[in-house]
């Protein structure tokens, strides 16, 4: 009775959590449903931005729900914010999908950080005019954070081990049911149960919580709305005995101890090559996180090791978080701005001032913080001063006036010049690296050589790799069939796309089913082997070796890298039980002396005589 209690209780909190967030529930099953699709079927082009408009429309809706619950009432203004949630994902798609040339790593980061202030939104919302504060709302979503992840890895690996045995013992399980499972799980499952969690919390009342209440129990009971809305709204918000011993006796100690080691480290080499050491900016930055990660869980735990890390590690934090700004500055003048760096910068400015804050009021609410952050975080996306204009800004400057200082930019076009001082070649290589990495070289018109052909070496007269070091580069050939060229498969019955590595360079190699009894086989052997069809026995039909292809691509002495022509990408053998071919899209080869990494994207065509 008592377990049967128990799974109505938490079905009930599951469907409850359903009817409060209809628009964010309904925005992730979509998710789920459109990444199952493209597990079966591999034709979805776009999926990085149907799946993070969905994502944005659902973390919209979550955010006008928490406004709605603690500001607003009426069933129509619901209605208003659940449409304009499922609008901003509409809207998202379509800017993306018709005014963006090509969704790159810019794109996709300015989302990441759009979702992570409505994200820190979601955790403010709740402090904003209520004796709650950011420490007890952040540790509601850091408790259920970690006890869905939980819950989700078990869950995954039950149903793993059911379809394992069911695939040893009774019948064939499709290797792809995996993937689906942990799509509905992540999707699905681990947003309801995380949102489950998430009492309702007390409507903004008309008064700033009392700086003297900063350390009374959590909720009192007149503001809590009733008995069994506190009682809620109290157990999401108190730790756990195990959570506050984690904290109190083990990572605050730890946190110590490594201060005390990162200080002595500083003192000892300030005047050394400390201010451009590349192990201190992300060790730095860790620790800086780690500390305010931990401060605002000791704000909800009371005791006497989490008062001494409340007053004490701000004041710590204070230097280490300026030591961290001030070489990340520093290493702009060696790699110029990029869009990491700028976001260190950015975050060292909040972490300094957190820290100033956490020093000077140590017992009481740090809600500001959460403004500040969004703050700084929308300064980052919206041009002109966002990270991406300015580090666009700043590399192609940098790129420009180096090439003009050696004479390498005539006219318009980039002059070959192996003769130049090696500070410059490393400008050079870290600038394109970067412009290429993020997509601009596209909109640099003496750059549009360089994003066609990719060969490094004949457009600056100097390899990108190991010029100053003596190391032989690799000889490297990169070889595509221009985007939509029409592919001829009149006379074979089957066609596949395949994605070919040689051994050990990629995934698993399984058979491809192409009915009728027939399978494609992929066989590396020391390179990246043969192609191989066979019946439902294993009886081979016909084979082709792919090192034919990588034979004849080594015999283009000039442009390793370009466009394959139909001819050129094309591969046909027959032999009395079958036809078979290939058409290359991407060829890809690196020769490294004793390790070749080769791999090929395209086409494979089958005719069964």
């Amino acid at each position: 009775m008592k377990n049967n209690s128990r799974f109505k209780t938490a079905l009930k909190g599951f469907t409850a959590t359903i009817t409060r967030y209809p628009a964010a529930i309904l925005l992730f099953f979509i998710s789920a449903a459109v990444a199952s699709y493209n597990i079966d079927t591999n034709e979805i082009d776009n999926l990085p931005e149907i799946l993070f408009s969905l994502a944005l429309g659902a973390a919209v809706s979550l955010v006008l729900q928490m406004v709605y619950e603690r500001c607003c009432s009426g069933n129509s203004i619901r209605t208003v914010f659940i449409i304009v949630s499922i609008i901003s994902s509409i809207i998202y798609y379509l800017v993306v999908e018709y005014a963006v040339d090509s969704f790159g790593g810019e794109h996709a980061l300015r989302t990441v950080v759009l979702l992570f202030i409505l994200l820190i939104c979601f955790i403010w919302v709740p402090a904003i005019r209520s004796r709650i504060g950011l420490s007890e709302s952040f540790m509601v979503l850091f408790k259920a954070f970690f006890i869905v992840l939980l819950y989700s890895g078990v869950l995954y690996l039950g149903i793993c081990l059911v379809f394992m045995a069911t695939d040893m013992l009774i019948t064939n399980v499709d290797s792809e049911v995996y993937a689906h499972t942990a799509v509905y799980i992540a999707y699905v499952y681990a947003p309801i149960h995380l949102l489950s969690l998430v009492p309702v919390y007390f409507r903004a009342s008309g008064e700033q919580a009392a700086d003297q209440d900063a350390d009374k129990d959590i909720v009192p009971e007149e503001d809590a709305g009733g008995d069994g809305h506190l009682n809620q709204l109290n157990k999401a918000i108190k730790p756990s005995k195990f959570l506050e011993g984690l904290v109190s006796y083990i990572i605050i100690p730890v946190t110590a101890a490594f201060t005390v080691i990162l200080l002595l480290y500083i003192i000892m080499n300030i005047t050394g090559d400390f201010w451009k050491d590349n192990l201190m900016e992300p060790l730095l930055v860790s620790y800086s996180i780690t500390v305010i990660v931990v401060y605002l869980l000791a704000s909800v735990i009371r005791n006497k090791i989490t008062g001494y890390f409340r007053i004490i590690f701000p004041k710590v934090l204070v230097p280490v978080v300026l030591f961290q700004t001030i070489s990340s500055v520093l290493k702009i003048g060696e790699l110029g701005v990029t869009s990491g760096r700028y976001y260190v910068i950015v975050f060292g400015i909040f972490a300094t001032i957190s820290a100033v804050i956490f020093s000077i009021r140590p017992d009481r609410k740090t809600n500001i913080i959460a403004p500040i952050l969004i703050i700084l975080s929308l300064i980052s996306i919206i041009p002109p001063v966002d990270a991406f204009t300015i580090s666009r800004k700043n590399q192609v400057s940098r790129l420009e006036n180096i090439l003009e200082k050696n004479n390498m930019l005539v006219d318009g076009r980039i002059v070959p010049n192996a003769d130049i001082p090696s500070e410059d070649k490393n400008v050079i290589v870290s600038s394109v690296r970067y412009l290429s990495s993020m997509d601009y070289l596209k909109d640099i018109s003496w750059m549009k050589e360089y994003n066609t052909t990719y060969d490094f070496e004949r457009t600056f007269g100097f390899p990108q790799y190991g010029y100053d070091s003596g190391y032989k580069p690799a000889d490297m050939w990169r070889l595509y069939l221009p985007d939509r060229t029409p592919v001829d498969i009149s006379g074979f019955d089957y066609i596949v796309e395949v994605d070919l590595y040689s051994e050990g360079k990629g995934g698993p190699n399984e058979a491809i089913p192409l009915g009728n009894g027939y399978n494609i086989e992929h066989e590396p052997d020391e390179g990246i082997g043969d192609i191989v069809v066979k019946d439902n026995s294993g009886n081979e039909i016909i084979r082709y070796s792919l090192d034919e292809i990588f034979d004849r691509a080594r015999e283009r002495e000039a442009n390793t890298f370009g466009e394959l022509s139909m001819e050129e990408a094309r591969y046909v053998t027959e032999n009395d039980s079958a036809v078979l071919g290939i058409v290359v899209k991407v060829l890809h080869l690196e020769e490294m002396g004793e390790s070749d990494f080769q791999n090929i994207a395209g086409y494979v065509m089958v005719k069964i005589k």
